[in-house]
């Protein structure tokens, strides 16, 4: 669970964003290339990624196309717009989409995505 509130309140102590992992702990994504209300840290899947069907193994997903959430930066005004709490990475993903802030994605070690 994702506490907004909670977030809220550490912003406004003069902090313009956060900078959340994908379980809503506070972190320090560092300098990042963007300057949106709303971005999404995204890695490299560097795992195996099987198609199954029936127990039976098809084939590989091609990596490059597929990317894992890390974290979030979100401005004061994205976390004002949102409700009290989001369950998961993807709920907070909807959630900011639903309050109108589009998401830009970054990989913090290519700088791009």
């Amino acid at each position: 669970m994702i506490d907004i509130r909670a977030l809220e309140k550490v912003a406004e102590g003069g902090q313009d964003h956060l900078d959340i992992n994908h379980a809503g702990a506070l972190v320090d994504w560092g300098e990042l290339n963007v300057a949106g209300p709303a971005v999404l840290i995204a890695g490299t899947v560097t795992d195996a990624v099987k198609v199954v069907t029936d127990d039976l193994v098809l084939g590989s997903l091609d990596r490059d196309s597929l990317w894992s959430i890390q974290g979030f930066r979100l401005a004061l005004e994205v976390l004002h717009a949102l409700e009290d709490e989001v369950s998961d990475p993807q709920s907070l993903v909807d959630a900011v989409a639903a309050a109108g802030f589009a998401w830009q994605v970054i990989n913090p070690s290519t700088g791009v995505l």
